[in-house]
């Protein structure tokens, strides 16, 4: 039981986390501020993209070397990963947006 912990708990943060996404995708008004915050420092706004994508790759090797050490709840790590590259392709939804016209 204490083996399966962190996988399952690493689900439960992906879950919520696309709960979330979409619960706050649903503000309008909340989407259109974060399109202004993007669109503020665009340069600044890349770098917690990059640092996510960066942590994602780390998180992918330890998993994969924790598998490999022979550490069986260690694909809780790939769920992990799964939600930073979310995180990442919401933000990357937000910059690609259109801004309203009205």
């Amino acid at each position: 039981m204490r083996d399966a912990l962190f996988p399952v708990t690493s689900v439960a943060v992906l879950v919520l986390t696309a709960a979330g996404i979409v619960w706050r995708a649903r503000n309008k008004r909340w989407v259109q501020d974060l399109q202004l915050e993007v669109n503020a420092q665009p340069r600044l706004s890349v770098i917690k993209p990059v640092f996510l994508v960066l942590c994602a790759v780390v998180t992918v090797s330890l998993g994969v070397w924790s598998l490999e050490a022979g550490f069986a709840p260690g694909w809780g790590f790939f769920p992990l990963a799964l939600e930073a590259l979310l995180l990442v392709g919401f933000t990357v939804w937000i910059a690609r947006r259109p801004f309203p016209t009205d």
